[in-house]
Parts: C-alpha cells; sequence; structure tokens
C-alpha cells in the first residue's frame, strides 16, 4: 500500500471513530425523564425500570424509525470502505442486528442503572440493521462502478 493509500485509510478511520463517539453521544447520553403518553400508541412492557416496545415494524410512521435507519447508514459505509475483501450478505445483515442490539441492550443496562431515561425498541434495532445494510450496499455498489474493486 503506498503512502497516499495509508493517509486516504487512516483518514477513513479517523472519521469512522468520530462517527462512531457521535452515534454514542446521541444514543447513550442521559436523557430527560421519560414521559410515558396517556394513549399508547405501541403496546410495551417493563424491563426493570426500561419501557420495552417489542411489537417489530409498530412505528413504520414513526420519524424516530427513519431516523435510526439514518444513524445507521454511515456505519454501513464505513464497513464498506475499510474491509479488505467484500463481506457475504449475510455478514452484513448479522452485523446490521448486532449494531442495534448493542445499542439497544446497552441502553437498557443504562437504563437499570439509573443513568438515563429511554426506550428499548424492537423496531430500533430492525432500522439499525436495515441503515447498516443500505450504506453497505450503497457504498459497495458506488465502489463497483467508480473504482472496479
Amino acid at each position: 500500500m503506498n503512502l497516499s493509500k495509508k493517509v486516504v485509510r487512516s483518514f477513513i478511520w479517523l472519521a469512522f471513530i468520530v462517527y462512531l463517539a457521535t452515534v454514542a453521544i446521541l444514543c447513550f447520553a442521559p436523557t430527560l425523564p421519560l414521559v410515558i403518553p396517556k394513549s399508547d400508541p405501541v403496546p410495551y412492557i417493563y424491563l426493570g425500570k426500561a419501557p420495552f416496545v417489542y411489537l417489530p415494524f409498530a412505528e413504520l410512521l414513526h420519524i424516530d424509525f427513519y431516523l435510526n435507519i439514518l444513524m445507521t447508514f454511515p456505519f454501513g459505509v464505513f464497513i464498506a470502505l475499510l474491509q479488505k475483501k467484500t463481506s457475504g450478505s449475510a455478514r452484513i445483515i448479522w452485523s446490521g442486528v448486532a449494531v442495534g442490539l448493542f445499542i439497544e441492550i446497552t441502553q437498557l443496562i443504562l437504563d437499570n442503572l439509573g443513568m438515563t431515561d429511554r426506550w428499548i425498541d424492537v423496531n430500533d434495532v430492525l432500522a439499525n440493521g436495515i441503515g447498516l445494510c443500505l450504506g453497505y450496499l450503497l457504498m459497495f455498489w458506488i465502489l463497483q462502478k467508480m473504482v472496479g474493486r
């Protein structure tokens, strides 16, 4: 690998680290006290102190679902840019689910420790997985077309 490729790769890694720090702040920073709406728009149960929305695709009409897709879209782009060889579809899908599960399980732990007040939501896991996969697919396609990778 020549020097210019190393510089570009280092810059991509730096951008990825900044992105991950930003996502961590968005997902794990303390929030205002949780307010449960009077009219229950989606079914939920409590897991300890944390409300858990367990019904998949119950929030397709909520903006939060699409914001979660947008939040993890760059993660997929970075995976496509930083990997040395292409990954199979199943591996990318599982990576997306793993990222979503990591975020939600960490939020569950922080909620139960009294450090945050957040909803734990299966829809967020799905949206995070979709965002990562879409970001990866788009960047993979661009690299195939532009670079011939």
